[in-house]
């Protein structure tokens, strides 16, 4: 630390003195550096270095609380979900994946929908009617909703509910999703 003192004080003198003959002097740019590395001969045993350790300081942002819904949609609007403390539903309007095969006595729509309990895995949902409330909240990229235990965050790459406490949860895009 002192050495790069030094050589701050020691630039700042020498950007000070000038040729005086009226040309303006450009501002020296320095860099302090707290620790040098020391200069080893080649083939020289290189010391261990057991000083402090150092630490950059990291800004962090805290994440703004969970919200309290029973209904909200995707910033774009192509996902709708229903939340209560018991499950978790999303429909999705456009979509390019390929969902999975119909159960034998699924007569409704099929393929667009995904569902969570409190008791079990996400499963897509067979139904006849919608999870798309046209006044739900937008819930915005990076913004969770929760109802006790089920907790669904918006992200750019889409909606992602999980069941906190167990390994259930799914995620679902326009391009793909995941059941768990």
């Amino acid at each position: 630390m002192r050495a790069a003192l030094v050589g701050v004080l020691a630039v700042a003198a020498m950007a000070s003195c000038g040729s005086g003959g009226g040309k303006t002097a450009a501002s020296p740019t320095t860099t302090l550096t707290t620790s040098p590395e020391p200069t080893v001969v080649a083939g020289a045993p290189r010391e261990a270095t057991t000083g402090a350790v150092t630490t950059s300081p990291v800004a962090t942002t805290t994440p703004a609380p969970d919200v309290t819904l029973t209904a909200f949609k995707s910033p774009t609007g192509n996902i709708g979900c229903l939340i209560g403390t018991d499950a978790v539903r999303c429909d999705i309007h456009d979509h390019t994946y390929t969902p999975p095969p119909r159960p034998p006595g699924c007569d409704l729509e099929w393929g667009d929908s995904i569902q969570l309990t409190a008791k079990g895995p996400a499963t897509f949902f067979c139904h006849g009617d919608t999870a798309f409330d046209p006044s739900a909240a937008v819930l915005p990229y990076g913004a969770r909703a929760r109802q006790g235990s089920l907790v669904c965050t918006s992200t750019e790459g889409g909606i992602s509910c999980v069941h906190e406490g167990t390994a259930n949860s799914f995620i679902i895009s326009r391009q793909t999703y995941t059941v768990h």
